[in-house]
């Protein structure tokens, strides 16, 4: 883990992204931390984990009540089935 000073991170703040992706880096304010600088990769869905609208949404659909693969392809043949001009 690495250290920065706020006034590092702010003057080298590209230092501090770079150093981010090997390792957390921890900011500080007269030697006490006060944020962390964590990098992440392109494959992580680090939006989605950190929405609580996302989570309230997950929450909700696993309150109801399920519904079989057969009649969603049901309905979704009935709902798109081309119509008669």
């Amino acid at each position: 883990m690495k250290t920065m000073t706020v006034y590092q991170a702010r003057n080298y703040f590209s230092r501090a992204l770079k150093e981010a992706e090997k390792d957390v880096v921890i900011v500080t304010r007269r030697g006490r931390p006060v944020a962390a600088i964590q990098g992440i990769s392109e494959d992580e869905d680090y939006l989605l984990e950190r929405s609580q609208t996302f989570w309230d949404m997950i929450r909700r659909a696993r309150k109801g009540k399920s519904v079989s693969l057969e009649k969603v392809k049901k309905q979704f043949r009935q709902t798109c089935a081309p119509q008669k001009i």
